[in-house]
């Protein structure tokens, strides 16, 4: 039974600057956590807010929304005071479940260290579906020829995907082989149906390093490719999407992985930073290959119905 003095109430328009205080008192240093919940709250597709109060005081938040690009998991981010027990969520989430627009199945990411939040999904039904390491790599010079004796393949061609941009067939090549391999990664939270234009956009935007992103060519065909884009941080890269065509041999977007990290130590640039979900094979095969530093993880949990 859940407590009777919460009130919980609708918030159609919540104060940013408010809530961004509050946030900044609950959740301390937790960047992710403080990022996520206004990323919910700021985006256009936002479906609802719920604030939990306890003797007219504030003492939880949870505001959920959809994604455009992955438009089949209602997002969701909840943040409470410091407290013993799991009452305030119970109300939060019941005022979710119980919410008309709310689409099933829900999604939500938290540090494994959030070990209250983690305990309360487990007992509410939520799935965890994902692992997401973010994990640095320091950008060492690395002798190809020692790392990877006998590998050069006779015949292939090592580009960077600036020299393709004015190519259209090779374009769309890595285009639909990004696509391809994204979704085989994303399929317990199936992309949406986007066109040419948008997958393009993603892939030649502003904050891709086109001369730093390679691909690896044989007989006009994209056999690899590992794309690198600038950070928000100094004297830092951040590794993109990577794969191989038809999971060829995965040494190959290794070996490009190993020219990345070559060209941001000629570059003057210390660290590379990765993003890796243990749903995707490329990225975890990178994780395993380079000696990267110890990371926390973030968990990704599901819930997909609510028996009745």
């Amino acid at each position: 039974m859940f407590r009777s003095d919460y009130v919980i109430k609708y918030n159609k328009s919540p104060n940013i600057k408010v809530i961004k205080e509050i946030l900044s008192n609950w959740v301390w240093d937790d960047d992710f956590t403080y990022r996520y919940f206004l990323r919910g709250v700021h985006i256009k597709n936002n479906i609802c807010t719920f604030e939990a109060y306890e003797n007219e005081m504030l003492v939880g938040l949870v505001t959920s929304w959809k994604s455009e690009f992955h438009p089949n998991c209602t997002y969701f981010a909840m943040v409470t005071k410091p407290h013993i027990g799991f009452e305030i969520e119970s109300v939060l989430i019941e005022a979710l479940y119980n919410f008309k627009e709310i689409k099933f199945p829900l999604q939500t990411s938290i540090w494994e260290s959030s070990y209250g939040l983690k305990t309360f999904y487990e007992k509410m039904g939520f799935i965890e579906v994902r692992r997401t390491y973010m994990p640095l790599l320091r950008t060492l010079k690395i002798d190809i020829n020692e790392v990877f004796p006998n590998f050069i393949v006779q015949d292939i061609c090592i580009q960077d995907i600036n020299s393709i941009a004015i190519h259209k067939e090779l374009k769309l090549k890595l285009i639909n082989l990004v696509r391809e391999n994204y979704e085989k990664a994303h399929t317990v939270n199936p992309v949406g149906v986007h066109s040419f234009q948008k997958w393009e956009e993603l892939i030649f935007n502003e904050d891709t390093i086109q001369s730093g992103s390679f691909i690896i060519l044989k007989d006009n065909e994209i056999l690899a490719y590992s794309l690198l884009h600038y950070s928000n941080t100094p004297n830092q890269y951040e590794f993109g999407w990577r794969g191989t065509k038809e999971n060829t041999d995965v040494r190959l977007m290794l070996f490009l992985t190993a020219s990345q990290i070559n060209f941001a130590n000629e570059n003057g640039v210390k660290y590379i930073e990765a993003e890796v979900d243990t749903t995707d094979y490329f990225s975890l095969e990178m994780l395993k290959f380079f000696p990267f530093s110890p990371a926390s993880s973030l968990l990704t949990f599901q819930k997909r119905t609510i028996k009745k």
